[in-house]
Protein backbone atom coordinates (compact mmCIF):
# COMPACT_ATOMS: atom_id res chain seq x y z
CA UNK A 1 0.00 0.00 0.00
CA UNK A 2 1.50 3.32 -1.09
CA UNK A 3 1.29 5.92 1.66
CA UNK A 4 2.36 9.54 1.84
CA UNK A 5 2.24 12.40 4.31
CA UNK A 6 1.06 15.98 3.90
CA UNK A 7 0.38 19.16 5.83
CA UNK A 8 -2.93 20.77 5.00
CA UNK A 9 -5.92 22.94 5.79
CA UNK A 10 -9.36 21.35 5.68
CA UNK A 11 -11.49 23.23 3.14
CA UNK A 12 -14.66 21.15 3.20
CA UNK A 13 -16.21 18.02 4.69
CA UNK A 14 -19.07 15.91 3.30
CA UNK A 15 -20.65 13.11 5.29
CA UNK A 16 -21.42 9.76 3.70
CA UNK A 17 -22.57 6.49 5.18
CA UNK A 18 -23.11 6.19 8.91
CA UNK A 19 -19.75 7.48 10.12
CA UNK A 20 -17.57 8.52 7.18
CA UNK A 21 -16.54 11.77 5.55
CA UNK A 22 -15.03 12.93 2.29
CA UNK A 23 -12.44 15.53 3.28
CA UNK A 24 -11.26 18.24 0.91
CA UNK A 25 -7.87 19.33 2.16
CA UNK A 26 -5.58 21.95 0.67
CA UNK A 27 -2.09 20.58 1.21
CA UNK A 28 1.24 22.31 1.09
CA UNK A 29 2.85 19.52 -0.89
CA UNK A 30 0.18 18.45 -3.40
CA UNK A 31 -2.45 21.18 -3.56
CA UNK A 32 -6.13 20.30 -3.17
CA UNK A 33 -6.96 16.67 -2.43
CA UNK A 34 -10.23 14.82 -1.82
CA UNK A 35 -9.81 11.85 0.50
CA UNK A 36 -12.03 9.47 2.44
CA UNK A 37 -11.86 9.46 6.22
CA UNK A 38 -13.62 6.25 7.23
CA UNK A 39 -15.24 6.13 10.66
CA UNK A 40 -14.11 9.65 11.59
CA UNK A 41 -17.59 10.70 12.75
CA UNK A 42 -17.51 8.15 15.56
CA UNK A 43 -16.53 9.85 18.81
CA UNK A 44 -14.05 7.12 19.71
CA UNK A 45 -12.29 7.29 16.36
CA UNK A 46 -8.78 8.79 16.78
CA UNK A 47 -9.41 11.12 13.82
CA UNK A 48 -12.79 12.44 14.98
CA UNK A 49 -11.40 15.73 16.31
CA UNK A 50 -9.00 16.32 13.45
CA UNK A 51 -11.40 15.91 10.52
CA UNK A 52 -13.21 19.22 11.01
CA UNK A 53 -13.50 22.32 8.83
CA UNK A 54 -10.73 24.93 9.24
CA UNK A 55 -8.33 22.59 11.04
CA UNK A 56 -4.65 22.81 10.19
CA UNK A 57 -3.54 19.19 10.19
CA UNK A 58 -0.79 16.73 9.43
CA UNK A 59 -2.18 13.68 7.65
CA UNK A 60 -1.01 10.30 6.42
CA UNK A 61 -2.81 9.01 3.34
CA UNK A 62 -2.86 5.89 1.25
CA UNK A 63 -3.35 6.01 -2.49
CA UNK A 64 -6.53 4.58 -3.97
CA UNK A 65 -7.74 3.79 -7.46
CA UNK A 66 -10.12 6.76 -7.45
CA UNK A 67 -9.97 8.44 -4.06
CA UNK A 68 -7.19 8.35 -1.48
CA UNK A 69 -7.82 7.44 2.15
CA UNK A 70 -6.74 9.32 5.26
CA UNK A 71 -5.15 6.79 7.59
CA UNK A 72 -4.02 9.09 10.39
CA UNK A 73 -4.32 12.77 11.28
CA UNK A 74 -2.95 15.11 13.93
CA UNK A 75 -4.12 18.66 14.59
CA UNK A 76 -1.38 21.27 14.21
CA UNK A 77 -3.63 24.24 14.92
CA UNK A 78 -7.29 24.40 15.96
CA UNK A 79 -9.38 27.57 15.73
CA UNK A 80 -12.35 27.09 18.02
CA UNK A 81 -13.99 30.47 17.46
CA UNK A 82 -14.63 29.57 13.83
CA UNK A 83 -17.02 26.79 14.81
CA UNK A 84 -18.72 28.38 17.82
CA UNK A 85 -19.34 31.91 16.49
CA UNK A 86 -21.89 31.91 13.64
CA UNK A 87 -20.58 35.09 12.00
CA UNK A 88 -17.01 33.78 12.04
CA UNK A 89 -18.19 30.44 10.70
CA UNK A 90 -20.10 32.12 7.87
CA UNK A 91 -17.31 34.40 6.70
CA UNK A 92 -14.59 31.77 7.09
CA UNK A 93 -16.81 29.47 5.00
CA UNK A 94 -17.04 32.21 2.36
CA UNK A 95 -13.27 32.45 1.94
CA UNK A 96 -12.83 28.68 2.00
CA UNK A 97 -15.63 28.04 -0.49
CA UNK A 98 -14.13 30.54 -2.93
CA UNK A 99 -10.69 28.92 -2.64
CA UNK A 100 -12.26 25.49 -3.08
CA UNK A 101 -14.27 26.51 -6.14
CA UNK A 102 -11.41 28.38 -7.82
CA UNK A 103 -8.56 25.90 -7.42
CA UNK A 104 -7.90 22.71 -9.34
CA UNK A 105 -7.08 19.33 -7.76
CA UNK A 106 -3.52 18.15 -7.33
CA UNK A 107 -1.80 21.39 -8.27
CA UNK A 108 0.74 22.52 -5.72
CA UNK A 109 0.13 26.17 -4.85
CA UNK A 110 2.19 27.00 -1.79
CA UNK A 111 1.20 30.72 -1.79
CA UNK A 112 -2.48 29.72 -1.54
CA UNK A 113 -1.70 27.25 1.26
CA UNK A 114 0.23 29.96 3.09
CA UNK A 115 -2.65 32.41 2.65
CA UNK A 116 -5.11 29.97 4.23
CA UNK A 117 -2.73 29.17 7.07
CA UNK A 118 -2.00 32.83 7.76
CA UNK A 119 -5.63 33.95 7.60
CA UNK A 120 -7.03 31.31 9.96
CA UNK A 121 -5.82 33.12 13.11
CA UNK A 122 -6.98 36.43 11.64
CA UNK A 123 -10.47 35.02 11.02
CA UNK A 124 -10.43 33.47 14.48
CA UNK A 125 -9.60 36.67 16.39
CA UNK A 126 -10.34 39.77 14.32
CA UNK A 127 -13.44 41.10 12.58
CA UNK A 128 -14.39 38.06 10.46
CA UNK A 129 -16.16 40.04 7.76
CA UNK A 130 -13.13 42.25 7.16
CA UNK A 131 -10.71 39.31 7.45
CA UNK A 132 -12.63 37.24 4.88
CA UNK A 133 -12.84 40.11 2.39
CA UNK A 134 -9.10 40.76 2.67
CA UNK A 135 -8.42 37.06 2.23
CA UNK A 136 -10.62 36.97 -0.88
CA UNK A 137 -8.91 40.06 -2.30
CA UNK A 138 -5.45 38.58 -1.80
CA UNK A 139 -6.49 35.14 -3.05
CA UNK A 140 -7.86 36.62 -6.27
CA UNK A 141 -4.52 38.30 -6.84
CA UNK A 142 -2.65 35.02 -6.25
CA UNK A 143 -4.99 33.27 -8.66
CA UNK A 144 -4.16 35.69 -11.45
CA UNK A 145 -7.78 36.73 -11.97
CA UNK A 146 -7.68 39.87 -9.87
CA UNK A 147 -8.90 43.04 -11.50
CA UNK A 148 -6.57 46.00 -11.92
CA UNK A 149 -7.64 48.37 -9.17
CA UNK A 150 -5.04 51.12 -9.52
CA UNK A 151 -4.38 51.74 -13.23
CA UNK A 152 -6.71 52.21 -16.17
CA UNK A 153 -6.94 48.94 -18.07
CA UNK A 154 -7.11 50.81 -21.38
CA UNK A 155 -4.44 53.51 -21.21
CA UNK A 156 -2.43 52.48 -18.13
CA UNK A 157 -2.82 55.81 -16.38
CA UNK A 158 -2.79 55.67 -12.60
CA UNK A 159 -6.28 56.18 -11.21
CA UNK A 160 -6.84 59.14 -8.92
CA UNK A 161 -10.11 60.34 -7.46
CA UNK A 162 -13.41 58.86 -8.59
CA UNK A 163 -13.35 56.71 -11.73
CA UNK A 164 -15.09 53.70 -13.23
CA UNK A 165 -14.61 49.93 -13.18
CA UNK A 166 -15.68 47.06 -15.43
CA UNK A 167 -15.62 43.34 -14.67
CA UNK A 168 -15.63 42.60 -18.40
CA UNK A 169 -12.76 44.96 -19.24
CA UNK A 170 -10.70 43.73 -16.30
CA UNK A 171 -10.59 46.60 -13.86
CA UNK A 172 -10.44 50.34 -13.37
CA UNK A 173 -11.19 52.80 -16.15
CA UNK A 174 -10.21 56.45 -16.15
CA UNK A 175 -12.79 59.07 -17.21
CA UNK A 176 -10.92 59.63 -20.50
CA UNK A 177 -11.44 55.99 -21.54
CA UNK A 178 -15.02 55.60 -20.40
CA UNK A 179 -16.35 55.80 -23.97
CA UNK A 180 -14.47 52.63 -25.01
CA UNK A 181 -15.32 50.60 -21.91
CA UNK A 182 -17.87 47.80 -21.52
CA UNK A 183 -20.54 47.91 -18.83
CA UNK A 184 -18.60 50.26 -16.57
CA UNK A 185 -19.92 51.23 -13.17
CA UNK A 186 -18.90 53.95 -10.76
CA UNK A 187 -15.63 53.35 -8.91
CA UNK A 188 -15.39 55.85 -6.05
CA UNK A 189 -12.04 56.79 -4.58
CA UNK A 190 -12.92 55.34 -1.17
CA UNK A 191 -13.46 51.89 -2.73
CA UNK A 192 -10.11 51.98 -4.55
CA UNK A 193 -8.39 52.99 -1.30
CA UNK A 194 -10.13 50.08 0.46
CA UNK A 195 -8.81 47.60 -2.11
CA UNK A 196 -5.28 49.00 -1.86
CA UNK A 197 -5.29 48.59 1.94
CA UNK A 198 -6.63 45.05 1.63
CA UNK A 199 -3.97 44.02 -0.86
CA UNK A 200 -1.22 45.41 1.37
CA UNK A 201 -2.47 43.82 4.61
CA UNK A 202 0.18 41.62 6.25
CA UNK A 203 -1.92 40.07 9.02
CA UNK A 204 -0.61 42.40 11.73
CA UNK A 205 -1.50 45.97 10.81
CA UNK A 206 -4.36 47.77 12.50
CA UNK A 207 -7.26 48.41 10.17
CA UNK A 208 -9.71 51.29 10.17
CA UNK A 209 -12.59 50.95 7.70
CA UNK A 210 -15.84 52.85 7.64
CA UNK A 211 -19.00 50.71 7.34
CA UNK A 212 -19.64 51.94 3.79
CA UNK A 213 -16.16 50.78 2.74
CA UNK A 214 -16.79 47.24 3.94
CA UNK A 215 -20.32 47.10 2.54
CA UNK A 216 -19.16 48.33 -0.87
CA UNK A 217 -16.17 45.94 -0.92
CA UNK A 218 -18.37 43.00 0.02
CA UNK A 219 -20.93 43.76 -2.70
CA UNK A 220 -18.17 44.16 -5.26
CA UNK A 221 -16.34 40.92 -4.47
CA UNK A 222 -19.49 38.81 -4.20
CA UNK A 223 -20.72 40.10 -7.55
CA UNK A 224 -17.31 39.54 -9.10
CA UNK A 225 -16.73 36.03 -7.73
CA UNK A 226 -20.23 34.87 -8.54
CA UNK A 227 -19.98 36.28 -12.07
CA UNK A 228 -16.77 34.27 -12.56
CA UNK A 229 -18.33 31.08 -11.16
CA UNK A 230 -21.70 31.60 -12.82
CA UNK A 231 -23.64 30.65 -9.70
CA UNK A 232 -24.37 31.81 -6.17
CA UNK A 233 -22.10 30.65 -3.38
CA UNK A 234 -23.64 28.48 -0.66
CA UNK A 235 -21.84 30.53 1.99
CA UNK A 236 -23.53 33.70 0.71
CA UNK A 237 -26.92 32.14 1.44
CA UNK A 238 -25.67 31.28 4.94
CA UNK A 239 -24.47 34.86 5.51
CA UNK A 240 -27.84 36.23 4.43
CA UNK A 241 -29.65 33.89 6.80
CA UNK A 242 -27.52 35.08 9.70
CA UNK A 243 -28.02 38.73 8.78
CA UNK A 244 -31.79 38.25 8.55
CA UNK A 245 -31.82 36.41 11.87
Amino acid sequence: MDTYKAEGIILQTNDFGDANRVITIFTKEFGKIDANAYGCRRTKNPMSGAMQMFNHVAVELSKGNKVDTIRDADVINFYGNLTTDLERLAYASLLFEIVNRMTLPRQQEIPVFDLLKNFLPVLNERNPRIAALIGICQFMKLSGIQLNFTECVHCGKKISGDAFISLIDGGAICPDCLQISTEATNYPEFLRTTFEIMLAFDGQAKLFFKPRQISAAERFFLNYVQSVLGKELNSVKFIRQIQNF
